[in-house]
């Protein structure tokens, strides 16, 4: 995902000043992607000289000055060419759970079970948060925004079904997620053992 772009998103709708701006794009996301002011800022300086985002200085409340970033024509043109730009994949799996799946095998089924345990109950208070925060919109929200939101919420719903699916086929001591019998999950290989 691109940050530049996500920016470019949200001050196309109105000029807005840093904390506004990353206040605004965490709770789109529900918090599923936090970005941190060292990332922000330096982004908003490379739109700025790129010519795609202007800043403003003005006087805030108290002492400190705000600066208010505003989106240029140039900036609303490269949105709009990267919001009908095609997509490669609509599916990635390219994320670190993914990778560690890949070799539970290296460990004991009953580690596998905790660890799974705990993924599925981080995945269940993610999807209990992205609920939260669409119960809590304001019913004339971005039509698009409720969209993706609902969107997060169906995925954490497959992801946790996925998880149980796992779960239960590891508990049965190996049977395929289809519930014919296939290859056990093979105990970890102990320290000083055969091939060693």
């Amino acid at each position: 995902m691109s940050l530049k772009f996500a920016l470019l998103g949200l001050l196309a709708e109105s000029p807005k000043y840093g904390y506004e701006i990353k206040r605004q794009f965490e709770g789109a996301l529900g918090n599923a992607w936090s970005v941190s002011y060292g990332q922000l800022y330096p982004t908003l300086r490379r739109l700025s000289e790129q010519g795609w985002v202007t800043k403003r200085t003005e006087p805030g409340k108290k002492a400190a000055e705000k600066n208010i970033y505003s989106v240029t024509d140039r900036g609303r043109r490269k949105l709009e060419e990267w919001l009908l730009k095609p997509v490669r994949s609509t599916y990635r799996v390219k994320d670190e759970f993914t990778l560690r799946f890949l070799f539970f095998s290296k460990v004991a089924p009953v580690q596998v079970l905790e660890y799974l345990r705990g993924y599925q109950k981080k995945t269940r208070e993610q999807r209990e948060g992205f609920r939260s925060t669409l119960q809590s919109l304001n019913p004339g929200i971005d039509f698009y925004l409720q969209g993706i939101i609902r969107k997060g919420i169906a995925h954490l719903d497959a992801e946790d079904r996925w998880l149980e699916e796992v779960m239960d086929a590891i508990r049965a001591g190996g049977k395929s997620l289809s519930g014919s019998t296939g290859a056990r999950p093979p105990a970890a290989r102990s320290a000083g053992g055969e091939g060693d």
